[in-house]
């Protein structure tokens, strides 16, 4: 009953304000709110996921089932619109609706309509809500007086004030060297740098500071207190601080870490343009599988960032460009037998914000997954709870006692009833998935049922 309650106050905390619902006093009024509507989409490259699964060794079987279902995937997309007091959901499939959610606020409540309900309207009283939410404040002051808020705050003050000491260490372990002048055109493509000057990283100081940082964490005897009072309020709650400590690294794998720096000065020294290169190489001191080298390039509009472990064979890059209106990322793993590389951008204007992504998986010429989002401030629903003829189910009965079985079962009922609605759907638009995923569901809903059949919600 507890998760029942937070979960009808999250929705209805979507729709209204807190504070008058608990009073009974009048709705939030909506009407400042912007309209906002959400449109995404999803494209599957179906060949190159057959590719990639079959040069991972999947059974004939198992992939004969993917690629009957991959056209489920390939196409969905979804709609959401925030607009008129209300909140209209869709999800497609090439374009077409196969599952709708809609929600309303209306005079006296809410109420909720979807493909999954087949029968039904659900309602709840702004009423009820009150007394819920009344309920779930009630339940969460409860739990807040097992905290030991004093010792939370002198812990976090202790805490912020041990990071605090750690800064002037950190700064003193990394030591540059005088600058050099010179002629140095063969680092980036087009960039001539006239400045080198080396540094270094002291590894054994930044290790024990942190070592240090651990160790005052958990004697502070304030962290005690604040970790005990949240331990109270998780149930089965077992937090160690010892977990924290750090063990002494062996010398022999501490790494020796050194590096250059590369920019545009002018006779004087001063850094005349933004472009900023950095080669940074650690060194394990037993073997070569603690070597690891960053390069990292900063322009005006963007960074570079290239880490390779050697004796891995690993590679990790991210790319990062601000635009005119918006930004680009673009991150690369490469490993033996993996290159996986995801291209992002984001636009914003005055209208909304666009989002598209594309994941490639060993083939840089075609993406396995395209993905995009657009958010426009505006937009209006074009469907009502008040569609198609379907009889109003009271949720508020789910807080009395008697009640609840009776509309949790109607609900399940129908939300059974209604997957068949939904798939009916789906097959409209994709006929052979459908029909395997009708098969998958039923199997499924056979086994949950024990055998028993579906039967229309009265």
């Amino acid at each position: 009953m507890k998760k029942l309650i937070a979960v009808l106050v999250t929705v209805m905390m979507a729709f209204s304000c807190v504070s008058a619902l608990a009073e009974g006093s009048a709705l939030l009024d909506t009407s400042m709110i912007p309209s906002i509507t959400v449109d995404s989409n999803i494209q599957v490259n179906e060949d190159a996921v057959v590719s990639l699964l079959a040069a991972q060794g999947m059974d004939e079987d198992s992939m004969s089932m993917v690629k009957m279902l991959l056209p489920l995937f390939n196409g969905l997309g979804e709609h959401a619109v925030f607009a008129d007091n209300g909140l209209q959901y869709d999800l497609t499939l090439n374009g077409k609706d196969i599952l709708s959610f809609v929600a309303e606020m209306k005079d006296s409540g809410i109420a909720l309509a979807t493909d999954l309900l087949p029968s039904y309207v659900l309602t709840l009283q702004y009423e009820t809500v009150a007394k819920l939410m009344e309920q779930y404040f009630a339940q969460a002051e409860e739990a807040a007086k097992a905290l030991d808020m004093e010792a939370l705050m002198k812990a976090a003050e202790n805490i912020a004030n041990y990071a605090a000491e750690l800064i002037p260490v950190y700064q003193a372990a990394i030591t540059f060297g005088e600058p050099v002048k010179g002629e140095y055109a063969d680092l980036i493509e087009g960039v001539v740098f006239n400045t080198e000057m080396p540094l270094s990283v002291d590894v054994n100081a930044i290790i024990a500071a942190a070592k240090s940082f651990t160790e005052k964490v958990i004697a502070d005897e304030s962290v005690k207190a604040a970790l005990k009072s949240i331990e109270s309020m998780i149930p089965g709650g077992n937090l160690n601080l010892s977990d924290l400590a750090m063990e002494d690294v062996p010398e022999e794998d501490i790494p020796e870490v050194s590096g250059l720096v590369y920019t545009i000065t002018d006779d004087e020294g001063n850094q005349i343009a933004e472009n900023t290169y950095v080669v940074v190489n650690a060194v394990g001191k037993k073997d070569n599988s603690g070597n690891c080298n960053t390069y990292v390039y900063v322009t005006a509009n963007s960074a570079d960032v290239l880490v390779e472990v050697p004796a891995q064979e690993v590679s990790i890059e991210c790319y990062v460009e601000t635009l005119e209106e918006g930004y680009t990322m673009n991150y690369a793993i490469t490993a033996p037998g993996v290159d996986i590389e995801l291209a992002s951008a984001v636009t914003m204007n005055d209208a909304g914000i666009g989002m598209a992504a594309e994941l490639y998986v060993n083939d840089i010429e075609q993406p396995l997954v395209t993905a995009t989002m657009d958010v426009i401030m505006d937009g209006e629903r074009t469907k009502t709870t008040a569609d198609g003829a379907k009889a109003e189910l009271a949720l508020d009965g789910l807080t009395d006692e008697e009640k609840s079985a009776e509309v949790l079962g109607a609900v399940i009922m129908d939300m059974m009833n209604g997957m068949g609605t939904v798939i009916e759907n789906i097959k409209a638009v994709e006929p052979e998935a459908g029909a395997v995923l009708e098969m998958l569901v039923t199997q499924v809903m056979t086994m949950f049922m024990g055998g028993a059949e579906a039967v229309p919600a009265a």
